[in-house]
């Protein structure tokens, strides 16, 4: 029977994986990266990497599971609130805000590297249901928004792509300095909404 420390020794071991994984792939990019260089950058035998992993891909997608769960799990409080639509949906872009703060380098992979392997988009991938719940209730919120007179009455999916890449580009293209704050996300949305309003 195994026991809750070598339960806890587990967990730890899989992160040290997936921790040296996100540095490679950083390093290396995911197509150059080796089972060999992360087995280097974990600390661990290559024997280690295959008890838990079947192969990089299997760890990719593991990276990005712990990721889009996490920020599921942050944002899951602020859906079932009671605000309206406009500031529950600013109140989710805070937190995923917030969240790259704390973890940039884990943020900036888990929204970039996935274009790098399309074999990685397959909708029925553990990661990829927690994404598409994401943005389900985003594109839920926009809906409910405009028949509110709380977003403008447009397409509701193309609104939600522009937000999101402004977003994305304010968070990890602005000043790296300047941690995101909810006054800068709010600032963000005031302005892009209102510019869309006086067009």
């Amino acid at each position: 029977m195994i026991t809750n420390r070598q339960v806890q020794e587990r967990e730890l071991r899989k992160e040290r994986i997936l921790n040296g994984a996100l540095k490679v792939f950083q390093k290396q990019g995911i197509e150059k990266a080796t089972m060999d260089e992360i087995a280097k950058e974990a600390d661990f035998g290559k024997a280690t990497l295959y008890y838990y992993f079947e192969s990089k891909e299997d760890i990719f997608s593991a990276i990005l599971e712990q990721g889009w769960e996490e920020i599921w799990e942050r944002i899951e409080p602020a859906i079932h609130g009671q605000n309206g639509p406009k500031d529950t949906f600013r109140s989710i872009l805070t937190i995923v805000g917030l969240l790259v703060n704390e973890k940039r380098v884990l943020y900036q992979f888990l929204f970039t590297a996935p274009q790098s392997m399309p074999e990685m988009l397959d909708d029925k991938l553990p990661w990829k249901r927690y994404q598409n719940r994401m943005y389900g209730v985003l594109q839920g919120l926009i809906e409910e928004g405009i028949a509110k007179n709380e977003f403008p009455d447009i397409d509701s999916s193309m609104l939600l792509k522009g937000l999101g890449g402004l977003f994305h580009g304010v968070i990890f293209l602005g000043n790296q300095d300047e941690p995101i704050s909810e006054e800068s996300i709010e600032n963000f949305f005031a302005q892009f909404l209102g510019n869309i309003k006086a067009s």
